[in-house]
């Protein structure tokens, strides 16, 4: 695994990771109907790390002992994620799949801010520019082309979790740029993991503990599995992989391409197509995703 990847490389993890995160949503959905959300995250976390860290014991990885302020530093770059994975599965109750993707796709717009603030990263006009087109997609998408929902303020419960998640989650690249600290990436992703899973055991440990885990059945176990394996710590390296080369702000434009992907998903897999009218917002998330790769 290399420690840094070049410019090229960097976006096409991105392409893969963006993939990856859009099956997260109807997954997701499965999950948050069975089991609790914390100790759906736990799970999520606890099979990451043990999957990423048995691959870095394999290839000599040197997972090392850290110290107890790297510690620190890992579970501080992690937090976001933590937050936001759980608040995905709780809203995931309330919301479908492709209004999720949707209001995730709002993320770049949230996280040029926190590089403007924490990095001093401004975004030039143009970029700027793409990204609230881009959002505008994403607010056709949520609002499903409907202005009557749109001015109506047609926003629940579950979106407004998910958009606090979203906040969070918008937070992720920039703890990554500021708090690395030079660690090779998939030891970064690695005690990222085991923080996020030692935070998510202590301060959750009632609710994991009153899970009925027998009752649970085995394509939601199948679904947990894939999201902790593969969504949880495949992205992770690929993330952390891809922010220490790009800006925060390019790193989230591949968000753009969630809506599209997840219904996509849900087409493919039997469900309901979204109406016509939800594409005309998707075409523009993709569009915006497009012209981001071209100006800095």
């Amino acid at each position: 695994m290399s420690n840094v990847l070049s410019t090229g490389r960097a976006h096409g993890a991105l392409l893969l990771y963006a993939f990856l995160i859009s099956t997260s949503f109807p997954l997701g959905r499965v999950v948050a109907l069975a089991v609790d959300p914390v100790a759906a995250t736990f799970l999520r976390f606890a099979l990451g790390a043990s999957a990423f860290g048995a691959v870095l014991a394999w290839r000599g990885g040197g997972l090392g002992r850290p110290k107890p302020r790297a510690l620190l530093r890992y579970g501080i770059v992690v937090l976001p994620m933590v937050i936001f994975l759980t608040a995905m599965f709780e809203a995931l109750r309330w919301v479908d799949p492709l209004s999720a993707g949707a209001i995730f796709t709002l993320v770049p717009l949230i996280s040029a801010g926190y590089a403007l603030l924490f990095l001093r990263q401004r975004l030039s006009g143009p970029l700027a520019l793409l990204i609230c087109f881009g959002a505008f997609g994403a607010l056709w998408v949520l609002f499903r082309g409907s202005l009557d929902r749109l001015f109506g303020l047609d926003f629940g419960w579950g979106e407004g979790i998910f958009f606090f998640g979203c906040l969070a989650f918008a937070a992720y690249p920039v703890a990554v740029k500021r708090l690395h600290g030079g660690d090779p990436i998939p030891r970064l992703t690695f005690w990222s993991l085991v923080m996020g899973t030692v935070m998510l055991g202590v301060v959750g440990a009632p609710r994991i503990w009153a899970t009925d885990w027998f009752a649970v059945s085995r394509e939601v176990y199948l679904a947990i599995a894939f999201l902790g394996v593969v969504n949880t710590a495949f992205t992770f390296y690929l993330a952390k992989s891809a922010s220490v080369v790009l800006s925060p702000a390019k790193v989230m434009a591949y968000t753009f391409l969630i809506p599209g992907l997840v219904a996509l998903l849900q087409g493919a897999f039997g469900h309901a197509w979204p109406e016509p009218s939800v594409f005309v917002g998707v075409a523009i998330t993709i569009l915006a995703m497009l012209a981001m790769l071209k100006v800095e």
